[in-house]
């Protein structure tokens, strides 16, 4: 079993169509895989035959933005009925809350003298999630910027000229939308929210009392210190350990899809929650 529970497509703010990824997958022989757009199951819903038919067991999946203490944090949910309308209310609401961000960033990029970003913006994304990343992909192809991290830190993190909060809900009514629809709620890639030890087994402890299940271990193609800190906190707080490359699009050569180190051993894998007995060997 080669798995990847966390990547993006052009249903949210990835480049690859939902088809070229599964493409992908096939091609780096990954046999497990969640499509985890943000704040929408498009991507997954589309290629589900199309997986099928390549052979690559995949399971419903999303990224959530929520919030804890004013800090925004990501949730991925993993394998649940995505028919259930709790949880596509919510994630409707979300996408809602995107837009309401992006025209408020229009707006400030308007004042920096950056016109026609929403006509340049829409082919970006069409029907999809509209996301910080297609802003930092519009200022990149203007050359305003010469990468997409750039654009984030010159204009679109927290306290630049485009950046634009946003009222996110509350961390336990996230994980309540994935539990009500069956599935397993997992703390996505914990090292980047920038706590102390201390804020981030807090807000562990309150994730799992909300019923979550999971926390991301391996995101990352070698063992690190980040990745055995959060084992040890999987094993500590009794919660299922999940991988995932967070993977957006090729020319992120650092982050391949697939491209993970191996579960640690002491881990309970999250994929045993669903997989036969059999099957749970990574």
């Amino acid at each position: 079993m080669k798995a990847d529970f966390h990547c993006h497509t052009n249903a949210s703010d990835g480049s690859l169509s939902p088809e070229a990824l599964i493409d992908r997958a096939k091609q780096y022989e990954i046999t497990d895989l969640a499509i985890t757009d943000h704040d929408t199951t498009k991507g997954y819903e589309s290629v589900l035959s199309y997986a099928e038919q390549q052979g690559i067991h995949l399971i419903s999946g999303t990224e959530v933005s929520c919030q804890w203490q004013g800090k925004t944090i990501h949730i991925v949910g993993l394998n649940f009925d995505v028919h259930n309308s709790v949880l596509q209310g919510g994630l409707l609401w979300n996408r809602i809350l995107r837009w309401q961000r992006a025209f408020q960033m229009i707006s400030k990029l308007q004042k920096k003298n950056i016109q026609q970003v929403f006509e340049d913006l829409m082919p970006m994304v069409q029907t999809s999630m509209v996301g910080r990343g297609h802003f930092a992909q519009l200022l990149l192809q203007r050359g305003i910027v010469s990468s997409q991290q750039q654009a984030f830190d010159r204009y679109l993190t927290k306290g630049r000229p485009a950046y634009a909060a946003v009222d996110w809900p509350e961390l336990s009514e996230v994980v309540g939308w994935i539990t009500q629809a069956g599935g397993v709620a997992v703390i996505a890639h914990p090292h980047i929210y920038k706590m102390t030890s201390k804020k981030l087994n807090q807000m562990i402890v309150e994730f799992k009392a909300a019923g979550g299940q999971a926390i991301e271990v391996v995101n990352q193609p070698r063992v690190c210190a980040e990745q055995t800190g959060m084992a040890d906190r999987a094993v500590r707080y009794e919660l299922y350990a999940s991988l995932g490359s967070d993977f957006h699009r090729p020319e992120q050569n650092w982050r391949g899809l697939g491209w993970l180190a191996p579960m640690p051993a002491k881990c309970k894998p999250v994929w045993s929650l669903w997989q036969p007995t059999e099957h749970l060997q990574c």
